[in-house]
């Protein structure tokens, strides 16, 4: 059988003390057999401190096990420790000495005694220790944890504070030990051991009553008194959240001529409009002179009371079970939650909220004395127990798990920051974790090396953040604070987030998901060209147009340069033209200077004849027409010009998903070309507007074009439609000749379906039949195949 950690260890020194009571062989002096005689008492107090005198003067293992013994009662864990290392270096010291030896090492924090002590042992060989899961203990105690405990400075006092709850008027209830000294000739119980009476002058510590105490929603602290007589303990409170009622947990003055125990009963009472109890009502299943019922918790919306006892037919000390009521507050028979809940040691302290037990245990294997533990209610049934952990358990006591509406999480535990002996703390947040996944426009990963910063804004520190290098960044952030991130990437738009924040967060995890888009740099976002007379540089009226757009453009977009690329017609010599051509960027140039367009943000090309529109050189005689093809400049508007520069993403484009890159490129008006009656012939005019088209596709890839030819109403259907399909050719083929290849182009052909003006139905004017016989061009939207639905941060 696999025994636990934390039982044996509390099964051991139930065994010595037992064993104390017979009185050692050994304890041959007078100081040893007074040390003896008030451990059988209970008053472990004397009792250390008399196996403390005998130890001084002569040094001995019965003397450093027995103040051990007494220390490990008192909870006295530094003391503890320090004899149980006295204990084991005699010979005499076995195996169960040195788990306790662990056990008091643990309990008083020293770990790096505990871990050398498993270590030596484990070498050993021992079969006790390989039983015992000690190695949970390196788990927990390497596990990093995102959250701390804060003393509740207002409540708790060098008494003993625990159990905190809260009412729905928002009172907070507790119990503690806060009575003073005033009352030192009573009777007092021990509510947690064997319910004998004492006289708290010699009792194993001498400590007051404990009761219920109340704070007030403006801070003040009073007692809460039990409407029941002759109470020597109060403690427990629970209120009910949608009645005024409070259950709680008394040990009644019950007076008996034979020596007896007196065990702790559960009661509840009505409260009236100020607080107060009114009345009392005790359990079916309280049985003070026969065993302990205590720690009660109503789970309300499932009318069921759970509690601790430690009546016959458990699974160890105490259990806890539950019993159904109905609206009367009438209770059905008891039933034990079974032993995935309950141990062979001690379960107490039940708490019930959203689909989660959290319980006390000091039987399930944990970090030492009682430890708190949930477990899931699936169906009805408990799934098993887990152990919280760091911080909410410690190698001391850890018990009364309580969860507030709002999230609030209070425990209360005697590890060592106890003011008193037990105190009331509540969970804070150390820090929230953090994770970044930073992925593509595909949705894989983004790798390699990154330029990261996370800063918290108020006081402008770096949060260290690691990298996976798989795309994940993580950090920790700490609580109700406000951040930055700032991420780089050599060739990516440089990332912002000043969204970040833990103020309001619930979640332990602060998740967010980047896209990083990579920079399409020299990506045509606009193309127009401009025409000139024959053997000039002069700006001409009909160029005036296309200028001012791509002035406005650059003024507009930071991101934007122009360039300007010039040519002429093949008259003339090589020399004279390039010079020409020369003067005609610098007339562009001078031109948008006019705008306020910096220099530095347009670069030129003079070319002269060498990239004609047409096959007009060589001395092959060309109409004037296609000379005025030729005499032309180009003006590519190119979005991030400089390759390798770490660009911001453009406010102008943060709305936009550029993982589609043609969301940089700027809307075109694309032309439409319109042909006389019966024709389908191109003019000087049109060759010049579908010359703007061919520039457009050439420095835009990713664009395809549709276009479709249409006549007017005249003529037969048949005729018409042969007709527009060559008018859609025409055009189709004239864009082919400039290099475009013929899977970037789609033609329809309509007849005179499609008519601009419906002239069936009414006469139309020659203008309006002229607007009929068209070729229409558009630029189909692109389909994304790299859309993949990721949420982009603010970039």
């Amino acid at each position: 059988m696999v025994l636990n950690m934390k039982s044996i260890f509390n099964y051991f020194i139930l065994v010595y003390l037992c064993g104390m009571l017979v009185g050692s062989a050994a304890a041959q002096t007078g100081l040893l057999r007074y040390a003896d005689r008030k451990l059988a008492e209970e008053n472990y107090l004397e009792a250390g401190q008399g196996f403390a005198d005998a130890y001084s003067r002569k040094p001995t293992f019965e003397a450093a096990k027995g103040a051990a013994l007494a220390y490990d009662a008192l909870r006295d864990y530094p003391q503890a420790y320090n004899w149980w290392e006295k204990a084991v270096n005699f010979d005499q010291a076995g195996e169960n000495d040195w788990l306790n030896y662990i056990a008091a090492a643990n309990r008083a924090g020293e770990k790096d005694a505990v871990f050398a002590a498993l270590d030596t042992i484990n070498a050993s060989g021992s079969a006790a220790i390989k039983n015992l899961r000690l190695d949970s203990l390196r788990q927990w105690y390497g596990s990093s944890a995102n959250a701390g405990l804060k003393k509740l400075d207002r409540i708790n006092s060098p008494s003993t504070e625990f159990g905190w709850v809260k009412d729905r008027q928002g009172r907070v209830y507790f119990t503690s030990d806060r009575g003073g000294e005033s009352d030192r000739d009573r009777k007092a119980l021990r509510i947690d051991k064997g319910y004998k009476y004492y006289n708290k002058s010699s009792d194993w510590t001498g400590r007051d009553y404990l009761g219920i105490y109340r704070k007030d929603e403006d801070g003040t602290i009073a007692p809460f008194e039990v409407p029941i007589s002759d109470v020597f303990h109060a403690a427990d409170p629970y209120p009910l959240q949608q009645e005024d009622v409070i259950f709680y947990t008394v040990t009644r003055d019950i007076r008996r001529t034979k020596n007896y125990k007196v065990h702790p009963e559960v009661y509840f009472s009505r409260l009236d409009a100020s607080g107060n109890a009114v009345d009392f009502k005790g359990l079916p299943v309280n049985a003070p002179l026969e065993y302990s019922v205590k720690s009660p918790f109503v789970d309300e919306s499932n009318k069921r009371l759970y509690f601790s006892s430690d009546r016959e037919g458990g699974h160890g000390g105490f259990d806890l079970y539950y019993m159904d009521y109905d609206e009367n507050f009438e209770f059905q028979d008891p039933v034990n939650l079974g032993p995935l809940v309950n141990s062979s040691g001690n379960e107490t302290d039940p708490f019930v909220l959203d689909g989660k037990f959290y319980f006390a245990s000091d039987g399930h294997p944990g970090l030492g004395g009682l430890d708190i533990f949930v477990s899931d209610i699936r169906d009805g049934a408990f799934a098993g127990a887990k152990n919280l952990g760091l911080p909410y358990n410690s190698p001391q006591d850890d018990f009364g798990y309580y969860e507030t509406e709002d999230k609030r999480v209070l425990v209360s535990s005697n590890r060592p920051e106890s003011t008193g002996w037990d105190d009331i703390f509540e969970m804070e947040t150390l820090f929230s974790r953090f994770s970044a996944l930073l992925l593509e426009c595909d949705g894989e990963p983004v790798t390699g090396p990154l330029d990261t910063s996370l800063v918290r804004s108020t006081d402008d520190s770096n949060v260290a953040l690691s990298n996976s290098g798989n795309g994940m960044l993580l950090g920790e952030l700490a609580p109700d604070e406000d951040y930055e991130m700032l991420i780089r990437k050599q060739g990516f738009f440089a990332v912002r987030d000043m969204d970040i924040s833990t103020k309001g967060l619930d979640a332990d995890t602060l998740e967010k998901t980047y896209q990083l888009v990579r920079i399409p740099y020299n990506t045509a976002a606009y193309v127009d060209l401009v025409y000139y007379d024959l053997d000039e540089s002069l700006i001409r009226q009909d160029a005036e147009v296309p200028l001012n757009k791509v002035a406005e453009l650059l003024k507009t977009y930071s991101f934007l340069n122009v360039v300007v690329r010039s040519h002429t017609d093949a008259r003339a010599s090589d020399a004279y033209n390039e010079a020409l051509s020369q003067k005609r960027a610098d007339a562009v140039r001078d031109y948008l200077a006019k705008f306020g367009v910096d220099r530095s943000r347009i670069s030129s090309e003079w070319l002269g004849e060498a990239e004609l529109a047409n096959d007009c050189g060589d001395g092959k005689p060309c109409s004037e027409e296609f000379h005025q093809l030729n005499r032309r400049t180009e003006l590519l508007l190119l979005a991030f010009p400089e390759v390798g520069k770490a660009y911001d993403m453009p406010e102008e484009l943060k709305n936009e998903d550029l993982c589609d890159i043609s969301n940089i490129q700027m809307p075109e008006e694309l032309p439409t070309i319109y042909f006389g009656f019966d024709q389908s012939e191109l003019d000087l005019e049109d060759m010049m507007a579908l010359e703007k088209v061919a520039l457009m596709l050439r420095n835009m890839l990713n664009r395809h074009l549709a276009i479709s030819g249409h006549t007017d109403s005249r003529g037969s259907d048949e005729y018409n439609e042969e007709l527009s399909e060559k008018r859609a050719l025409v055009v189709k083929n004239y864009l082919e000749g400039k290099g475009i290849a013929s899977e970037r182009l789609v033609y329809e052909f309509f007849g005179k379906s499609r008519p601009v003006n419906d002239c069936e139905e009414k006469p139309c004017t020659p203008e309006m039949h002229q607007l009929n016989r068209r070729t229409e061009m558009i630029l189909p939207s692109i389909p994304n195949p790299k859309k993949n639905g990721i949420k982009r941060e603010n970039q």
